[in-house]
């Protein structure tokens, strides 16, 4: 199988072909998914969408006010061709709580604002690319620009399912 980026989603049921020209600008998926034995597949609203969606556990320092609740903690950072390596690039990051779906949680949160605790749930992956080129073409040497690859990006909201403290 070809596919351009670094992951690639096969569909559960459904034809998957890969075009023969790679995505032909941000935001394009270069994959086509149909459903065995349609001619041509209906077009999606604009409405439509695919959210991927990841387990999260945030281990920081809670914070409780009027306006928002988050954690704050590192985000450990590896390197790329040793990823047991730790590197010094670590930077605390908030992750904003959502309660939308526990919201019994929410009033433990003011109980434990200030200290440390686990909170986990769901997050939100987004795939992200840099703006595509301009000019198209072929660089030197009549050799194609090269594409850049897709990459994830982690939502910095929680949608809590779990909240404690992280006394030991």
């Amino acid at each position: 199988m070809t596919y351009w980026g670094s992951i690639a989603v096969m569909p559960k049921s459904g034809n998957f072909s890969v075009p023969d020209k790679p995505n032909d600008g941000p935001g394009k998926i270069p994959a086509v998914v149909t459903t065995a034995g349609d001619e041509k597949a209906p077009q999606p609203s604009k409405d439509s969408c695919v959210k991927v969606r990841v387990e999260v556990e945030v281990r920081g320092v809670l914070s409780y006010t009027d306006k928002a609740i988050t954690v704050t903690a590192r985000f450990p950072v590896f390197a790329l061709w040793d990823d047991a390596k730790e590197l010094p690039d670590a930077a605390a990051t908030s992750y904003a709580l959502d309660f939308a779906r526990s919201k019994d949680l929410s009033e433990l949160a003011k109980g434990v604002n200030g200290k440390e605790v686990v909170a986990t749930g769901m997050s939100e992956l987004r795939m992200v690319t840099p703006p595509a080129r301009s000019g198209g073409g072929t660089g030197g040497g009549g050799s194609p620009h090269a594409f850049p690859a897709p990459t994830w990006s982690l939502q910095r909201t929680v949608l809590v399912t779990g909240l404690k403290s992280a006394d030991k």
